[in-house]
């Protein structure tokens, strides 16, 4: 899980680049806005209803919402039913944690592709998405790692 828990952090904001913005310091994480104007804090992890970090996080804190929320996100993926290689599947986790898992339901074209194992169209899929338009950089990133294409 490693380098998963390590992709996820580069893409959603180191501790240094948390610094360079202001949602890291004091040693600590701090709730922020995400592009959507949802409540987050640390690695991404958006606030639930009644969740509050009024003093912050430490890094170990947001380490242990990481590990949560990526069990979440792969047992969100387990629950498709599709099998994936390595890749893919650090790729749907990767999607998961960030769309959950209505969200990835909306992606019906690019989950059929899964399912025959039509990669290229998968990626394809990927691409012709709000999703994608939003967050082109690290879409892009994250099919760069792909080595099933």
């Amino acid at each position: 899980m490693s380098n998963l828990k390590d992709r996820l952090k580069e893409y959603e904001g180191t501790i240094a680049y948390q610094t360079k913005i202001g949602t890291f310091k004091d040693g600590k994480f701090w709730t922020y806005k995400d592009s959507l104007g949802f409540p987050t804090i640390g690695y991404g992890r958006l606030l639930t209803h009644g969740e509050s970090y009024p003093n912050g996080i430490t890094e170990a804190e947001a380490d242990e919402l990481l590990d949560h929320d990526i069990m979440i996100a792969q047992h969100n993926l387990d629950t498709l039913d599709i099998w994936l290689p390595s890749d893919w599947r650090d790729f749907m986790v990767i999607m998961m944690f960030q769309l959950g898992l209505s969200g990835v339901h909306k992606f019906k074209k690019m989950l059929a592709a899964l399912k025959i194992k039509d990669y290229p169209e998968a990626i394809r899929q990927a691409k012709d998405s709000l999703w994608y338009k939003q967050t082109p950089n690290r879409v892009d990133a994250m099919i760069a790692v792909l080595t099933n294409k």
